[in-house]
């Protein structure tokens, strides 16, 4: 065995070399271990941002929160952007920033008009200013949701009974029932929709039956079907001819102030039965605020020669055009 002796030089300028080369492997390890904790604690602040700025409005600190939630906004996942759109509206009323706020509302509402914070969400105070933006605003939604069904059933779409089912659901809500102007539209959307089922049990049928056979020379024609019961026709039905007036008195438009020169133009939504009567009368588009409940009392004692296919009376929705015109004219 061949020893060596070194000299201390030697051995110094190994264990420099020895603890060199521990100190960058110590190193290298240190600098992975730091990035790892700097990505974990990135992501975790990431997913605790909305939690974060659910603690500033907890503490008090609106602004820093509002101001948060707003950085959020344009890049929140479909999960979270609910809950930031909800806490924006409640650091907007802390703030007492409340046009604001009521537009958030509006926004909300126009995609879920079915929401309304929960008691542990929000206080009394900020579930009235809901309610009463809802009161507001849900009226004209359900007519924005008619007219979207109606469209829909006009052009033979099958999802029309689903938007109709929808929007019965939604005359459901508390905030709705008690708006005068829809009184009627719930009758005209139960007869929508129980039109497009009846609507897709014929269609069903239809489909696989045979074709159908020549009678022969010597045996009469059967007689055409009966219109299925219920059914309402509109003007999209050209084998149906529409209702006649009888008596369809107007009444008197006694306008004031500015009123008394202005033009002013609506239309009316009828449903006439197989005897001619006003079944139910709405407002298709509003004529004027003061004016519209004098219309549709007036319209409901209407008479009319009823709407016929092939002969038999038919029940038809009617649309009346109304025009009111200067008092100086």
């Amino acid at each position: 065995m061949i020893s060596r002796l070194y000299s201390t030089r030697e051995l110094g300028t190994m264990a420099h070399r020895i603890v060199a080369t521990g100190f960058r492997r110590t190193l290298a390890t240190g600098v992975l271990i730091a990035c790892g904790i700097l990505r974990a604690s990135s992501s975790a602040a990431a997913a605790d941002t909305l939690a974060h700025a659910k603690e500033l409005y907890a503490s008090a600190a609106y602004d820093e929160a509002l101001a948060e939630l707003e950085r959020l906004q344009g890049a929140a996942a479909p999960n979270d952007a609910a809950s930031i759109a909800e806490y924006r509206i409640f650091c907007l009323l802390a703030l007492d920033r409340r046009d604001e706020a009521r537009k958030n509302i509006e926004g909300i509402l126009k995609d879920n008009p079915l929401y309304l914070p929960s008691d542990d969400q929000a206080s009394p105070r900020i579930q009235n200013v809901f309610r009463d933006v809802r009161r507001q605003s849900l009226p004209k939604i359900v007519m924005e949701r008619y007219a979207d069904a109606k469209a829909a059933f006009e052009r033979k779409d099958p999802e029309a009974g689903a938007q109709f089912e929808s929007l019965l659901a939604l005359m459901d809500d508390p905030d709705v029932q008690g708006a005068p102007a829809l009184n009627d539209l719930r009758t005209v959307a139960q007869a929508f929709r129980d039109l497009t089922k009846a609507m897709a049990v014929a269609q069903a049928p239809a489909a696989a039956a045979p074709p159908p056979v020549a009678a022969a020379p010597d045996v009469a024609a059967p007689a055409p079907a009966a219109p299925p019961p219920n059914v309402i026709y509109t003007s999209a039905d050209a084998d149906v001819a529409p209702p006649v007036p009888q008596s369809q008195r107007i009444p008197p438009w006694m306008p004031i102030g500015k009123d008394s020169s202005q033009d002013f133009r609506g239309a009316l939504e009828l449903i006439i039965d197989e005897k001619g009567a006003v079944m139910s009368a709405t407002m298709r588009s509003s004529v004027h605020p003061a004016y519209n409940a004098q219309l549709i009392r007036a319209a409901k004692d209407w008479k009319f020669m009823p709407a016929r296919r092939q002969g038999t009376p038919v029940r038809y929705l009617k649309i009346v055009d109304i025009h009111l015109k200067p008092t100086s004219s």
